[in-house]
């Protein structure tokens, strides 16, 4: 009720400052129980995941040939073990043409196998058994994150759909990138709901920082940063100014920190200026040619269309941008075709254009197999995705922000374009669909179970958060606005 001019207060000249800083932290309240027993539930999800992630690795892996991106991630991880530095372990240990600089890939998932090298578990199989621990212990980050978009039981409900999603647990066994890149992706999305609650410059700086580390996992993964960040920023409730300003700096900034240091080491080690990695300049010649503009491989890629790699001169650097300039022209060359390669790179990713096609070609490219288990992988997709869709409306119609979620498939399909449509870019996006995807499915298990939602008062938490500020939960666990303020 609008108050009269006769009520109103004197305002004193204090109140024309700066907000106070927000309460820190502020997630859902858990309605369903007490904090013990959602850490209960996720530690299950969480060994469920280690479970179905063994068996995997053990049945359809265990015996595999070294090769690809999988041999240059174990080998250049025991070079770093044995202190030799981010070498090319292609001439090191493959070649055995001596000790070179490398840096096809960001450096993270190398220094996470380096951790089991230098503690003696070297071998392959016990880098896979590390991936697959790192994998089961996404499905405890995305448990979190989850419950951070929407409460508790979303959390729980998305901690298990992480571990038993196909399209997560197959990339675990067999020591890709992909995995620390679903473990860090998921910690981006859970600091991003964190921040929009409650936008202290603590949550900015927990955001920016996993940005930054998520940018070391896989070099695409930076175009997320700028998606996401101002968006958070400038809709970020209770804040001035300034203050939006001073937040935007320091997740700036700490998204930066992990990152210089492996750009300043690149820059001081090669003949050629490198970045993140090289990896995308040598993509770029076997993804732009005759092959996969025209030809069978439309949208993908072809090694046949690249020199001899170890036939020219220079370092690394040097190489990679012989390689890039050979790519590029070809691109501007066949302008008129791109259009067409793009739709059918996207495709690719999305799975809509020839999926049983490119299911062969993963296994090629990433070690995707058995068959039976790709197709699993992909009837699952198509059934998470049609959930999630519905998830994200019910989240906006919740008025629960959706971008940050959205953002990872805005990246997803960025890299597609560029480079061509491999289902293992999607992996980011598959973090987004398993959190949005848990939202319909606890609607529906409130509905078939509504006494294991209300039996008795809700428990109390032995953590207890303060509230936000800008809102109060719901009886569904989920963010609800607070009533705008009296005018005076």
């Amino acid at each position: 009720m609008r108050a009269s001019s006769s009520q109103a207060p004197t305002v004193p000249a204090s109140t024309t400052a700066e907000p106070a800083e927000p309460a820190e932290p502020a997630e859902p309240a858990e309605r369903s129980g007490s904090s013990r027993t959602f850490w209960i539930w996720l530690g299950a999800a969480v060994v469920l995941g280690l479970a179905v992630r063994l068996v995997y690795a053990y049945y359809a892996k265990w015996d595999n040939v070294i090769g690809g991106d999988a041999a240059y991630y174990h080998y250049q991880a025991n070079a770093l073990a044995k202190g030799l530095g981010f070498v090319d372990p292609w001439s090191w240990a493959l070649r055995r043409t001596g000790v070179q600089h490398g840096a096809e890939h960001p450096p993270l998932y190398t220094l996470f196998l380096a951790i089991p090298s230098v503690l003696g578990f070297d071998t392959f199989r016990e880098h896979m058994v590390a991936g697959t621990i790192l994998g089961s212990l996404t499905c405890g980050v995305v448990g979190l994150a989850g419950r951070a978009v929407a409460g508790p039981r979303v959390g729980i409900v998305a901690a298990f759909l992480a571990a038993i999603y196909a399209n997560l647990w197959i990339n675990d066994g067999l020591v890709m990138s992909e995995t620390i890149t679903a473990f860090i992706v998921a910690f981006v999305v859970w600091f991003a709901y964190r921040f929009w609650r409650v936008p202290s410059w603590q949550n900015a700086a927990w955001f920016g920082l996993a940005c930054g580390f998520a940018a070391l996992t896989r070099a695409e993964v930076v175009v997320y940063f700028p998606i996401v960040a101002l968006p958070l920023v400038l809709r970020a409730r209770g804040l001035v100014t300034k203050q939006r300003l001073q937040r935007f700096g320091v997740m700036v900034v700490l998204a930066a920190v992990p990152v210089l240091p492996w750009v300043g080491y690149n820059l001081s080690r090669f003949n050629e200026p490198v970045t993140l990695s090289t990896g995308g300049d040598f993509t770029l010649a076997n993804t732009y040619c005759h092959t996969t503009f025209y030809g069978e491989r439309l949208g993908w890629w072809d090694l046949g269309c690249m020199k001899d790699r170890w036939a020219l001169p220079g370092d690394e650097s040097e190489v990679a941008q012989e390689f890039r300039q050979d790519g590029l022209d070809y691109l501007t060359s066949h302008l008129d075709r791109y259009p067409v390669v793009v739709a059918a790179r996207v495709g690719f990713m999305w799975d809509v254009y020839r999926p049983f096609q490119k299911l062969r070609w993963d296994s090629f490219e990433s070690g995707r197999s058995p068959n039976e288990v790709t197709r699993l992988a992909l009837g699952q997709f198509y059934a998470l995705f049609i959930v999630a869709v519905i998830g994200l409306v019910m989240l906006r119609r919740r008025k629960i922000i959706i971008y940050p979620l959205i953002g990872l498939a805005v990246t997803c399909t960025l890299a597609a374009m560029i480079a061509f449509g491999s289902t293992r870019y999607r992996v980011p996006a598959e973090i987004a669909l398993v959190i949005a995807a848990a939202v319909p499915l606890v609607w529906l298990l409130d509905r078939w179970f509504p006494a294991a939602k209300r039996v008795g008062p809700p428990a109390p938490d032995p953590d207890p958060e303060p509230p936000d500020p800008d809102g109060a939960p719901d009886h569904d666990g989920d963010l609800v606005r607070a009533p705008e303020p009296v005018a005076s």
